[in-house]
């Protein structure tokens, strides 16, 4: 009788490992996907989140409608036009984001490149800009600058000389111009 109840419990045995391997299996199969759905789910997430702002970069434009200088006041009018589906800020702060630009010469030699806060010998926004000046989705906007007594002063070019310019809102978008002096 001794033998017949160790041999019922070697038969038991195979069976518990096999139901103890399948449930260890199983457990870890259910750990793994709950690991790889939650690792799709952040990557998804921020590719739709990178995918938003590069769309919403492209979508932004800005068209030059009309530049003008004042040879006398050294003002220049510029009237941004937004015809992007984003609005458009134009900062001039000194830290980013900021709107900035490139004054060329009529060779396109650069004749100066900077922000429009005022400082350090930069040309002023006197009209139309700010921390919290927006062109507006279809919106013609009006920005003035103060060109004399900064780097951008052009008061050495002579009379009739075509002066082109690039200005970039903070790195959604840019835009050129021309203006005669």
């Amino acid at each position: 009788m001794a033998a017949q109840k160790s041999k019922s419990k070697k038969g038991l045995t195979p069976i518990i490992s096999v139901i103890l391997l399948l449930m260890m299996a199983v457990s870890t199969a259910a750990g793994m996907f709950y690991w790889l759905s939650r690792v799709q789910g952040q990557q998804q997430g921020s590719i739709e989140s990178f995918q938003s702002g590069l769309f919403e970069d492209l979508a932004s434009a800005v068209d030059v409608v009309d530049a003008d200088y004042n040879d006398t006041s050294q003002l220049l009018d510029m009237f941004f036009q937004n015809t992007g589906n984003t609005q458009i800020t134009i900062d001039n702060a000194s830290a980013a984001p900021t709107t900035e630009w490139i004054l060329f010469d009529a060779n396109q030699k650069a004749i100066c490149s900077t922000n429009w806060l005022g400082a350090s010998n930069a040309p002023s926004c006197v009209r139309g800009c700010g921390t919290a000046s927006l062109i507006e989705i279809g919106q013609l906007k009006r920005v003035t600058l103060n060109l004399g007594s900064s780097d951008c002063a052009i008061r050495n070019q002579a009379n009739g000389t075509v002066l082109s310019f690039i200005v970039n809102f903070s790195g959604k978008t840019t835009t050129s111009g021309s203006f005669v002096k």
